[in-house]
């Protein structure tokens, strides 16, 4: 990198695989030179980790966090714990309060310290998102939660693998009100903001985009793609981006797999997501686009069910890790 950089990776839900697959993930991937990790999470967490399957980073604890105090080439620990209710206790495979608690202070920090410029980029592992709206009724996502923190309204979450790159043209809404939220103009942000990421951070020089229908067969069964999903494409091109649709999405995904198009923007959630995790479940990442600084996670849950027994695959969270360090490296790096 050609500048110092700091990532900063949350434990999610204590009682879940997050701690796990972070730990395994820093194994393989170490700090460079150029760059330090700073963990966010429950110490109690960590310690129970190692109790029960051996699995341990020598971590460096933090008991104040400034950029001077994060040095290269160091994995840093920050103890959220400490000051809340029950010292970070948490319950194994559990959706519970005191779960979410430990999870949301985690993200809290993490966002501060993004907004204050002391660390560059975020990695954040999976949540209950129950378990945090037990804490905070109004929590929908990590995506949400990091763009409002960052005070950004243009934002975006795109799943990013090696064949597969798709963006939401909305999030977590529930299918009835899908329709009614798509406007041209939200369209057309998501994908200039999947132009910006493909080309910076995957390094594509001229991406090429696809834009998925609403509907069945595409106008065949709707005029939302005539009213609103074509003119941001038109609006799209106009500003010189390589973007063609709406498509079909049962033939779209295909086409995209097997390197047609360099990303996609999906209608809604599951339209996205089952093709995503059907072809990328181990090594997808999510990505938030929009934010001043990066934000990855590996794309699955909190796993309750095979907590704390050594079983969990962190390849995913391996994936969002490199991407980090991937996209920090396009961004310092020389135009």
């Amino acid at each position: 990198m050609s500048h110092d950089s700091v990532i900063a990776l949350t434990m999610g839900d204590p009682g879940g695989i997050g701690p796990e697959i972070l730990v395994k993930a820093l194994q393989k991937e170490k700090p460079s030179r150029r760059s330090a990790y700073l963990v966010i999470g429950s110490r109690q967490a960590f310690k129970t980790l190692c109790q029960k399957t051996g699995l341990w980073i020598p971590f460096k604890t933090l008991s104040s966090v400034s950029r001077k105090s994060l040095r290269p080439g160091h994995i840093y620990f920050f103890d959220v714990g400490e000051k809340l209710a029950g010292g970070g206790a948490f319950e194994i495979g559990k959706m519970c309060a005191g779960n979410g608690r430990s999870a949301l202070a985690a993200i809290e920090k993490a966002a501060d310290w993004a907004r204050r410029g002391i660390v560059d980029a975020i990695v954040t592992a999976p949540v209950n998102k129950a378990a945090v709206r037990l804490v905070d009724r109004k929590f929908i996502g990590h995506t949400e939660f990091l763009a409002q923190k960052a005070r950004v309204r243009r934002f975006a979450m795109m799943f990013v693998s090696p064949r597969l790159n798709v963006t939401l043209a909305t999030i977590h809404l529930p299918l009835k009100k899908v329709s009614g939220l798509l406007t041209a103009k939200s369209i057309l942000e998501k994908i200039l903001l999947t132009e910006e990421m493909v080309r910076k951070g995957l390094g594509m020089r001229k991406p090429r985009i696809a834009v998925c229908a609403l509907n069945p067969h595409g106008k065949e069964c709707g005029d939302e793609e005539t009213k609103v999903i074509e003119p941001a494409v038109r609006a799209a091109r106009r500003k010189g981006i390589d973007v063609y649709g709406p498509f079909s999405a049962d033939l779209l995904f295909h086409a995209a797999y097997h390197g047609k198009y360099d990303a996609l923007i999906a209608m809604y959630h599951d339209q996205a997501l089952t093709a995503f995790k059907l072809v990328a479940f181990h090594d997808g990442v999510n990505v938030t686009l929009g934010l001043p600084y990066v934000r990855t996670s590996p794309d699955h849950g909190t796993a309750f069910d095979i907590a704390y027994q050594g079983k969990a695959d962190a390849s995913s969270m391996l994936a969002a890790l490199r991407l980090a360090k991937k996209a920090l490296l396009a961004k310092c790096s020389p135009k």
